[in-house]
């Protein structure tokens, strides 16, 4: 989106290359217009409104101009389009016409050679007071950039002093009221030094209260102490005797259940023996009639493995063969299956591709539309500024005059006070009434300087926002293009897409195909194995059963011989184990009797260990009532010198604060004595450079009415032209086609097109200055 009013310039240019090929087509001719240049001038503004870009700030007291030159010219252009558009219509139609009419027209050749002729010399009129203008537009801007270099240069002088008036103004009255500040912090800090030096006796006199407190209960506290450690050393000795008492009768009672243990243990052994010897007798006959049996059922078990083995050699050639048929279609599953693996992750490829660029086209999209919101939402912002401005120069200017009639009251009023030489009534009326204007004087000053800030900073928000908008224009291009980028690689991603699911489709397909095939296969493999698991599970259930039977044999005839061994050893133990249970039955009855004594000394001693731990409980509890006490005296000795010592820093520095505020005080009253003398010296300087730039602003403003003028001569004077060749091409349609009449007539509409050119690069030169109000940039 374009703001810039070089719009109708562009219009013209292309008005002129859609016209002309179309007047130029029956002697087949295509002469192109000459096209000015349109690069933009760099270097510094010579324009009114950015003669102070290159410092990153506007000519405040440059904006009226700046702006009745943007209006002027968006005014001109504007009507400009207007009448090259409707020039382009109406040449449109004169070519149709000439078209239909050029068969009817041959007869009138040699009428027409002389009208063109007359056309010709209409042109060579017309071009050359082209020429004449363009001399004057050239002479006219040269008249301006001397004033322009003129009034940069007043404004170069006027805009430091301006900046350093105010910021002296400002620095003064900063001072002023630092001084106030600290006048008020003096008497604040005074009253609060009398507090602190009396609240600090009293916090003194509780520190030392809180001491002797704490002195006293610690004294009470090592006393108790003392009785606890008597206390504890008698505690400890009971506790000793308790554990040697306990330990004494925990080693009766062990010994006690160890001959308990030694007696019980005969006993059973003794039954045990007894029974083991009955048992072993018993199992001896039957050892015997198992060995018998054990030796026929492994003569019957090798006949059946002899068979079984057979069987299986036949079965496991079936089986291997159906593996083999198995492995060979898996084998060419898993292939397809990885095709098929490949193959979905390209789709899955083109697919992320195609939705990652509709995103984008989304993405760009959104941000055109935000864009053209912000241009649009700018281009409101600059007309409401470009209102704002025009109202503050209203007023500047309604200030000015104020500003010169009081000036002219002051020099009135000093004369008639210069002419009188007493000091009577009328002349101090004269000093009151002078004062008084001055005062005046001073307020209109204030308003004019403060307007002019608000101009130059509406102004610099102007170019701001155009700056803004420009940039935002330049994006919303890249936008557009990069959408139409977009849009283009969809359709390509969307057929890639389409292949890679086709392909996935079909290898689907064959997968299925192949895995149709697999039941069969697992079937015949799956009944072939389990044959051969049958038979060798059965192979293997009866070579088991003929070692667990030779192993039963063999065992049966060694049990029979071990068994008679076992019931010659037990009867021959029987009668010692009778006399170790008598035995263990006497050392039971005495160990008894010695836990008895023991336990009566256990519980004596306990009772001792018991009153000496409740004293020294007691006495644990009292000490620590004491501790709590003196925790509590202590917190409040150190909260008291705590507050003592803060209190102290706190008179100290409020001390040395009163001090510094007072030579503070002291300095400031010299700086803003100096001040003020600056600010009088610096408004003295300022107002001869203004009265100079509002004299070059009214001759600025006069010069380029002037050229506008010129400007818009030239813009008729071209529009005459292009009548004057559109009636000779007319003309040169209806005769009589010749070849060497065409080629003349080219040389001539060549040395035509070349004078225009020439013409339009010289209004080149002032279109840039025109698009941006007078400032090539």
């Amino acid at each position: 989106m374009r703001t810039s009013p070089s719009k109708s310039v562009l219009t013209r240019r292309l008005a002129a290359a859609v016209v002309l090929p179309g007047l130029l087509a029956t002697s087949m001719v295509l002469v192109q217009p000459a096209v000015a240049a349109t690069t933009s001038t760099t270097g510094m503004c010579n324009g009114v409104v950015n003669q102070l870009a290159h410092r990153g700030a506007v000519q405040e007291n440059l904006l009226k101009a700046a702006a009745k030159k943007n209006a002027d010219a968006i005014l001109a252009l504007q009507a400009e389009k207007g009448t090259l558009q409707t020039s382009k219509d109406s040449l449109t139609a004169q070519v149709a016409a000439a078209q239909q009419e050029l068969d009817g027209l041959t007869a009138q050749e040699t009428q027409l050679a002389n009208d063109i002729d007359a056309a010709q010399a209409e042109v060579d009129g017309l071009l050359s007071r082209q020429g004449d203008l363009g001399a004057a537009v050239t002479a006219a801007e040269a008249d301006l950039a001397a004033l322009q270099s003129q009034q940069a240069k007043a404004a170069s002088e006027l805009a430091p002093l301006q900046e350093e008036l105010a910021t002296a103004q400002s620095e003064s009255a900063k001072l002023k009221s630092t001084l106030a500040d600290l006048e008020g912090q003096q008497a604040l800090n005074t009253e609060s030094l009398e507090t602190a030096k009396t609240e600090l006796g009293a916090l003194e006199q509780a520190a030392s209260d809180a001491a002797a407190e704490v002195a006293a209960t610690d004294a009470e506290i090592q006393r108790a102490q003392d009785e606890l450690s008597a206390l504890n050393a008698k505690a400890e000795q009971a506790a000793a005797d308790v554990n040697a008492a306990r330990l004494a009768v925990i080693d009766a009672e062990t010994k006690l259940a160890e001959l308990v243990a030694t007696g019980s243990a005969a006993t059973a052994e003794l039954d045990a023996q007894q029974a083991a010897v009955d048992a072993a007798n018993k199992t001896l006959a039957g050892l015997q009639d198992a060995a018998a049996v054990a030796n026929g059922a492994v003569t019957a078990k090798k006949n059946q493995i002899s068979a079984a083995e057979a069987q299986l050699a036949g079965l496991k050639s079936t089986a291997s063969l159906a593996k083999e048929a198995l492995d060979a279609k898996n084998a060419e599953i898993t292939a397809a299956q990885d095709a098929l693996v490949a193959l979905r992750a390209k789709a899955a490829a083109a697919a992320t591709a195609v939705s990652d660029n509709a995103a984008k086209i989304a993405a760009v999209n959104a941000d055109i539309a935000k864009l053209q919101s912000q241009i649009d939402t700018k281009n409101a912002e600059i007309d409401a500024k470009k209102s704002q401005l025009a109202t503050a120069k209203s007023e500047l200017a309604a200030l000015t005059a104020d500003k010169a009639t009081l000036e002219g009251q002051i020099a009135d009023l000093n004369s008639q006070i210069a002419a009188i030489n007493n000091n009577g009534k009328t002349k101090k009326e004269l000093e009151a009434k002078l004062a008084a204007t001055k005062l005046q004087l001073d307020s209109v000053n204030t308003q004019i300087a403060d307007k002019n800030t608000l101009i130059s900073g509406l102004q610099g928000n102007l170019d701001a926002l155009q700056t803004q908008v420009n940039s935002l224009n330049a994006q919303l291009l890249t936008k557009q293009q990069e959408s139409s980028t977009l849009q283009r690689q969809a359709a390509t991603l969307q057929a890639s897409l389409d292949t890679a699911n086709l392909a996935v489709t079909a290898e689907q397909a064959d997968i299925e195909a192949l895995q149709a095939q697999v039941p069969d296969l697992q079937a015949a493999a799956k009944d072939t194995y389990a044959a051969v698991e049958g038979k060798q599970t059965e192979l293997t259930t009866l070579q088991g059963e003929l070692a667990a039977l030779n192993d039963a044999a063999t065992a049966a005839v060694n049990a029979v011989a071990e068994q008679q061994k076992v019931v010659d050893e037990l009867a021959d133990e029987l009668p010692g184990l009778t006399e170790n249970v008598e035995q263990a039955q006497r050392e039971i009855a005495d160990q008894q009797s010695v836990l008895d004594a023991k336990t009566a000394l256990l519980t004596q001693a306990q009772d001792a260990l018991t009153a000496a731990n409740t004293a020294v409980e007691t006495k644990t509890s009292d000490i620590a009532a004491l501790q709590d006490q003196l925790k509590g005296l202590q917190a409040t000795l150190d909260a008291a010198n705590t507050a003592v010592t803060d209190k102290t820093a706190e008179v100290a520095a409020l001390t040395l604060l009163g001090e510094g505020l007072a030579s503070q005080i002291t300095e400031l009253n010299a700086r803003i004595a100096t001040q003020e003398a600056a600010v009088l010296d610096l408004q003295g300087r300022v107002k001869p450079l203004l009265d100079q730039l509002t004299s070059l602003n009214g001759e600025i403003t006069a010069a380029e009415a002037k050229l506008t003028t010129l400007q818009s001569q030239l813009t008729a004077l071209d529009t005459q032209v292009t009548a004057a060749q559109g009636k000779l091409r007319d003309l040169q349609a209806q005769k009589k086609p010749s070849k060497e009449a065409v080629e003349a007539q080219k040389l001539v509409v060549a040395g035509l097109q070349a004078q225009l050119a020439d013409i339009q690069t010289q209004m080149a030169v002032i279109d840039p200055t025109i698009k941006n109000g007078g400032c090539a940039v």
